[in-house]
């Protein structure tokens, strides 16, 4: 992955992404571009360029500001747009607005179409924001344009996932394994596929090498409690689930939304249970919002994440 991608899973975020999803920790993975240079006054303490390019000690308030006034001042070429546009967008994200996010992100690729970065951050807004299907389409025209991006793969197979389609989902994960093998999310995702699935011996042993990797990938640590309790280990289990909570008290509820219900572990005077939701819940409708503007419709369909 080049320099200038990283998640931006914010910590704000945590409602995943929100209400539950771990990738709003971290929102995208690109950090803020260079602002052009676009000359102001002397009396500016800090000039709209460095406001624009975001970083510590400027709030995303201010980089929306920034941003904006470079945007007004009709001195930005075609890159140089696309990128305020682009860090505009990332500063929406910060402040959970993903409607004006999307926006930003859709006028920035109206002027750069091949904007990948763009298109990867749209569509983790899109996923957070509960469009699984736009977010597709989204990390599609990603891969189409880097064919060979684990964080692609992903954020796609999440939303593939988050609208039942299992095995596109699991195809997906396979792949960004395949380029990246110690990549924490995609096994951990991978994990919570076999879960679904009821492969419980499959998802301990995903769970546990992301966990080798990051001690403290909550969801893995969750996710192998439950396949441990239903692989018939329930202390092993509930010691899991326990230590994911006190790391996490978001954790059981962000599960629960990727169909995986905390398992429910019978008293001795109840015996053993087999039971198991063997249906996912169904996805949370799409909200209402403004359609995207200009490069949404000549978005190739169909076809971010960490993290883990």
């Amino acid at each position: 992955m080049s320099p200038s991608r990283v998640f931006v899973l914010l910590a704000a975020a945590a409602m995943l992404f929100a209400a539950g999803d771990a990738d709003a920790k971290r929102r995208s993975r690109h950090k803020a571009k260079p602002a052009p240079q676009v000359e102001t006054t002397a009396n500016d303490k800090r000039d709209n360029n460095t406001l624009c390019n975001g970083g510590m000690m400027i709030t995303a308030e201010d980089q929306i500001r920034g941003c904006s006034a470079l945007l007004k001042s009709g001195r930005l070429n075609r890159d140089a747009k696309a990128t305020a546009l682009y860090n505009r967008g990332n500063a929406h994200i910060a402040q959970n607005d993903f409607g004006r996010a999307i926006e930003d992100y859709t006028e920035s690729l109206s002027v750069k179409p091949d904007y990948a970065q763009a298109l990867f951050n749209r569509a983790v807004a899109h996923r957070i924001s509960g469009n699984p299907q736009r977010a597709i389409a989204d990390y599609s025209s990603v891969l189409a344009l880097t064919p060979a991006d684990p964080d692609a793969f992903t954020g796609r197979a999440m939303a593939y996932a988050a609208i039942g389609k299992q095995q596109a989902a699991l195809d997906d994960l396979n792949r960004a394994i395949k380029l990246k093998p110690q990549h924490v999310r995609a096994l951990t995702q991978r994990g919570h596929a076999y879960v679904r699935a009821q492969r419980w011996v499959e998802a301990i042993a995903d769970y546990q090498a992301a966990l080798a990797l990051s001690v403290n990938a909550v969801e893995a640590i969750y996710g192998r409690g439950v396949a441990k309790i239903y692989s018939g280990d329930a202390p092993g289990g509930q010691a899991d689930m326990t230590a994911a909570l006190l790391i996490d008290s978001g954790v059981a509820a962000r599960m629960t939304t990727q169909g995986i219900p905390a398992p429910q572990i019978p008293t001795a005077e109840q015996g053993t249970t087999t039971d198991w939701p063997r249906k996912a819940p169904e996805p949370p409708p799409e909200p209402a919002q403004a359609p995207a503007k200009s490069t949404e419709s000549a978005t190739p369909p169909p076809t971010p994440d960490g993290a883990q």
